[in-house]
């Protein structure tokens, strides 16, 4: 069922725990980092997503002040003390009666942080269900992070915050932030059973039929790999006419073929028009039980036409393989599924250039550590959060744990945590829930050992 206030961390957590990266994707990411060091590298499955461009646009530029509504909503929400630590911008763009406005930003030798705020001049379309899509942010390689923070009913104003990789290679520069559309009624869905069992997707689609998958195409494979099971990445499903029983089998989409072959049942999904905007998307089998068989691996592959929008890759099809567990019964092996769908979308094209000062105030420690498997060599402590750079000599020990501590002594809540690196080494970045001044900090440890700032 759906689940409005499931983050779904865990599920995505333990579906993306053994992702295997394509070769060709990882030598280039390999080879970029040759370069230059880089800093966090999250990797996103690419969606599909139609070309529609409106450009009616309009910018206007102000200061950063508490009579602004989007300043004061700002201040709000991260508070006095670390609003004195932003950078104003206040910048507006305007296109289908939407307005974003660049409040302020924050950087430290990692991210950038850049506060968005979202107000819809002409309804009521903006509220605390809505996200942000086709981001892209100048500068930096990677797809940015889109998270709200605040929806205001008073206002009726949505507050976001844009995570970019970047740091002090960008300061002093000009960056450009773009959004190429507003997702409206956003759902959860965690674990939901379709009820659709291997035996129907047989029954609907009794011989299927292969072809050589031609052009762009990515593929993935989550979950445990040591199954067995056959994958064939070269070919997919040929579309087949059906009852049009299966056509919304899942809230973003539904199915072009099915069936099962070499023990895996396959399921090729094209997806619906607001349906390409789904994210975090996951198809899996039930095995009769209400919880999932978590050593089901899953396989999937992405193709079609490839559309690329604000960095990211929208394909037009994408062909599930979910090998069945030996002995198991098709008529109680069931499709099941989690992932977050939106009911519309406002496409359009709202960017903002502004100049990126310097990175902000931060403390750093070099040090020499060996916790596990694992040499500590530095730790950087900024108004953003933690980084520590450790020797990558290819430990597979957890990586240690990086805890913050406030002036009380209660650990510092954290937006999540990534990894990086350039072949040397590996940087481990906590980033906090909200910014903090340094001197709200108490102490910092790493793998439970305290770390000396002297500066």
């Amino acid at each position: 069922m759906p689940t409005e206030n499931n983050p779904m961390k865990s599920a995505i957590d333990r579906r993306l725990s053994a992702l295997c990266v394509p070769d060709d994707m990882a030598q280039r990411i390999q080879a970029a980092a040759q370069k230059k060091r880089p800093r966090v590298i999250r990797f996103r499955r690419p969606l599909a997503v139609a070309a529609v461009f409106c450009l009616v646009l309009a910018c206007s530029m102000g200061v950063l002040a508490t009579t602004v509504p989007s300043a004061q909503n700002l201040f709000a929400i991260v508070g006095t003390q670390i609003s004195s630590m932003l950078q104003p911008i206040e910048r507006s763009c305007t296109d289908n009666g939407i307005e974003t406005t660049v409040v302020a930003a924050m950087n430290d030798n990692d991210m950038v942080d850049i506060y968005v705020a979202v107000k819809d001049l002409e309804g009521s379309r903006i509220n605390e269900r809505t996200n942000l899509a086709d981001v892209q942010l100048s500068g930096i390689a990677m797809t940015p992070m889109v998270q709200m923070v605040q929806f205001d009913e008073k206002t009726a104003t949505a507050t976001f915050r844009i995570e970019g990789v970047c740091g002090e290679d960008l300061n002093g520069k000009k960056i450009t932030l773009s959004i190429g559309a507003v997702l409206l009624g956003r759902t959860e869905w965690s674990d939901q059973n379709t009820g659709i069992s291997v035996s129907d997707i047989e029954t609907v689609f009794p011989s299927p039929a292969f072809q050589p998958i031609t052009g762009n195409a990515t593929r993935t494979t989550v979950g445990f790999s040591d199954s067995g099971a056959p994958f064939n990445g070269d070919q997919a499903l040929v579309p087949a006419e059906s009852d049009g029983s299966l056509d919304s089998m899942f809230p973003w989409g539904g199915l072009t073929s099915g069936g099962v072959a070499d023990n895996a049942l396959h399921l090729q999904l094209k997806y619906s028009a607001v349906g390409k905007y789904a994210q975090f998307t996951q198809v899996f089998l039930m095995t009769g039980k209400p919880e999932k068989d978590e050593k089901l691996p899953i396989h999937s592959i992405d193709f079609g036409k490839c559309e690329t929008r604000g960095g990211s890759q929208y394909y037009e099809y994408t062909e599930y393989i979910l090998p069945l567990p030996q002995g198991a019964d098709p008529e109680k092996l069931t499709v099941a599924y989690s992932g977050i769908s939106y009911e519309d979308a406002v496409l359009g094209k709202w960017e903002t250039t502004f100049r990126l000062e310097s990175v902000s105030r931060q403390r750093v420690a070099h040090v020499e550590l060996n916790i596990g498997g694992w040499h500590v060599t530095q730790v950087e402590l900024s108004p953003m959060g933690v980084s520590v750079t450790v020797d990558d000599n290819g430990s597979s020990d957890p990586l240690p744990e990086i805890l913050a501590y406030d002036k009380s002594g209660a650990p510092i809540p954290v937006n999540g945590s990534s990894s990086s690196w350039n072949g040397t080494e590996r940087i481990c970045k906590n980033q906090f829930t909200s910014p903090l001044p340094l001197e709200q900090i108490s102490r910092v440890t790493i793998g439970g050992v305290e770390i000396d700032f002297k500066n």
